[in-house]
C-alpha cells in the first residue's frame, strides 16, 4: 500500500469531529432581558447559572381554556407540553443541590418535589366576597428555602380582573407585582433571574423593572412575541 493510501485510509477511520452545541439566537435581547424562542429543555443545559429560578411550568393536567369556563376561552390554545409532566421532570432535574427556585403549580405534582421547603401562597381574592370570582381563589408556589416561614402575598387577580391590566393574553398570566414581591421580599440578593416557561414575560418584566438581569425561554412564538412587544415598552431598569 502507498504512502498516500495510508494517508487516505487513516483520514477516513478518524473520529468525526463533533459539533458544540450552541445558543439558539435570541427572539429578543436588550441590556437586561434575554428572551429565546425554543424548548427549555434544549437550551437550559447551555446557559450559564443564575441566581434563581422563577417560573410557572405546565402543570401536566391537560388544561383548558374552554374547560375551565375562562372567560374568552376561544383565544386560548391548549398549553404546550402540559399533556405530560417530562418538561417539570426536566426542571427539577436541572436544578443544582445550591440553586435557588420558585415554582407555581406545584400542588399537581407534589410528588416530583426534591425535598420540603418553604411555600408561597398567593391569594388571588383578598376579601371574602371576591372570593365567589371565577377561578381558583389562590396558588401554591414552592420554594427552595428550606429556613424561615412560608409567605403570604396579596394581588388581587381573576375571572375579568386582571393585575396587568388590560385583557388576557395568557391563559395562566401570573401579575408582574406579584414576581417583583416575590424577588424583593424572598430573594434580595438575587441579580439574575432565570424564567424556562417565560410565556408572555412576566418574570422577565418584573426583572427589567428592577434592574436585574433575566433570561426567559418560550416555546410557542405567539408569546414570544407579546412578551417581546411588552418588554419593548418597558423603560429600562435604574
Amino acid at each position: 500500500m502507498s504512502e498516500d493510501d495510508l494517508k487516505h485510509e487513516a483520514k477516513s477511520e478518524a473520529a468525526p469531529i463533533l459539533k458544540i452545541p450552541e445558543l439558539p439566537k435570541p427572539y429578543y435581547q436588550d441590556d437586561y432581558v434575554t428572551l429565546y424562542h425554543a424548548d427549555c429543555r434544549e437550551v437550559l443545559p447551555l446557559l450559564e447559572p443564575v441566581d434563581l429560578v422563577l417560573t410557572d411550568p405546565p402543570y401536566g393536567i391537560g388544561w383548558n381554556a374552554q374547560k375551565a369556563n375562562l372567560p374568552g376561552a376561544q383565544r386560548f390554545a391548549d398549553i404546550a407540553n402540559d399533556d405530560g409532566l417530562e418538561c417539570v421532570q426536566f426542571l427539577f432535574d436541572y436544578l443544582q443541590s445550591n440553586q435557588q427556585a420558585v415554582i407555581f403549580g406545584v400542588i399537581n405534582f407534589t410528588h416530583l418535589l426534591p425535598y420540603k421547603a418553604r411555600w408561597i401562597c398567593w391569594d388571588k381574592r383578598c376579601s371574602e366576597k371576591a372570593d365567589r370570582m371565577l377561578g381558583s381563589p389562590f396558588e401554591l408556589a414552592w420554594t427552595t428555602r428550606k429556613s424561615g416561614y412560608d409567605r403570604m402575598y396579596r394581588v388581587l387577580h381573576g375571572g375579568v380582573v386582571n393585575a396587568n391590566k388590560g385583557k388576557r393574553l395568557h391563559p395562566t398570566e401570573k401579575p408582574i407585582i406579584l414576581m417583583q414581591k416575590i424577588i424583593e421580599q424572598d430573594f434580595k440578593k438575587a441579580q439574575s433571574i432565570l424564567d424556562p416557561f417565560a410565556g408572555l414575560g412576566t418574570t422577565l418584566i418584573a426583572a427589567k423593572r428592577m434592574g436585574l438581569k433575566a433570561i426567559g425561554i418560550e416555546i410557542e412564538k405567539q408569546y414570544c412575541e407579546v412578551a417581546a412587544n411588552r418588554l419593548r415598552q418597558e423603560v429600562l431598569g435604574l
